[in-house]
């Protein structure tokens, strides 16, 4: 458990200065090969001033593990999309800002829903929390809730082909899930259930200053660690196992969009695949229970059923073209 990674330091004036004027003359060089406009410099140049001063003022700054691997997950997962729509012959060019509506969606429903389903007492305590995110409670449901309706959205405007998109996306999305749990293990949110088996893992009682370890904290709550303890009981490395699967799907799911037979195919794969998964891990995860089940194996089961009316649905009309 890392939760910060490292400190950025105020910046010296002399600091601030070389790079305000390298941006500059990047920026200019830029405008000369007619690759930016004026005022695209002159909003770059004011919003890297404005962090500068920022960092100066009330560093320093931390850099967030949680961050840098959901960050790194959406840069590995917009890599990915290009790839496969080129590959589909589809123009990549509307990928920024559907990455960005894309992401707009996940976030408010990621948040949304660990709000409701997780932790409601203690967000309408604290309403402003919820904007919180560098702290975790991410739910990979509802972002994906809210990810396939901003999608769905935006390319339904745009009037571009959404099951060919959908089928690239679907690989894109897990690959990018699966950087995203490093995150979630740095953080030590989405942690497993008590274990004496090799693979448990211990989370530190605190893993920065003022940042208690989920793990322990929930210990603590039950009694099975005291305050002066240093580490939580061993717990199952759903984080990490989380990880794995979903790095595993989006290669298995590369593989069939490679030789796949119809549009629909490789999305319709995806929910099905995750939605197995994700039902089984939850048997290792701490989530609270509705009937018996996680409100996540819950909606893994819905995911699966509507996979599988996809896959229907695109194969029958697939398979009335060839015949």
């Amino acid at each position: 458990m890392k939760p910060i990674l490292f400190y950025i330091p105020p910046p010296a004036w002399w600091i601030m200065v070389v790079i305000i004027a390298i941006t500059g003359l990047v920026l200019f060089f830029l405008y000369k090969k007619r690759k930016v406009k004026q005022g695209d410099i002159i909003f770059t140049l004011i919003f890297i001033t404005g962090i500068l001063l920022g960092l100066r003022k009330f560093g320093p700054f931390p850099v967030r593990t949680y961050g840098v691997a959901v960050l790194t997950g959406l840069i590995a997962g917009t890599f990915i999309l290009h790839k496969l729509l080129k590959r589909e012959g589809i123009n990549p060019e509307f990928i920024p800002d559907f990455v960005f509506w894309i992401i707009v969606g996940v976030i408010l429903g990621a948040r949304l829903f660990y709000a409701i389903f997780y932790e409601p007492e203690y967000f309408l305590e604290n309403p402003l929390r919820i904007f919180y995110v560098w702290e975790g409670g991410l739910v990979f449901y509802g972002g994906a809730a809210g990810g396939i309706i901003a999608g769905y959205a935006f390319l339904k405007k745009k009037k571009l082909p959404i099951i060919k998109i959908a089928d690239a996306a679907g690989i894109a999305v897990l690959a990018g899930l699966g950087f995203g749990r490093w995150g979630c293990f740095g953080y030590g949110c989405c942690f497993g259930k008590i274990t004496n088996s090799p693979i448990g893992i211990r989370f530190p009682a605190h893993g920065a200053p003022g940042i208690t370890s989920p793990a322990f904290e929930y210990h603590l709550k039950l009694g099975l660690v005291s305050p002066t303890d240093k580490f939580s009981l061993p717990v199952y490395p759903t984080q990490i196992i989380s990880s794995i699967n979903a790095f595993l799907l989006a290669f298995i799911l590369y593989l069939l969009f490679r030789k796949k037979k119809f549009d629909g195919q490789i999305a319709s794969l995806s929910l099905i695949f995750y939605g197995i998964t994700r039902f089984l891990i939850e048997f290792l995860r701490v989530n609270p229970q509705f009937l018996g089940l996680t409100v996540s194996q819950w909606l893994s089961i819905f995911f699966i059923i509507y996979g599988i009316i996809l896959y229907r649905k695109y194969y029958i009309k697939w398979n009335k073209k060839i015949s």
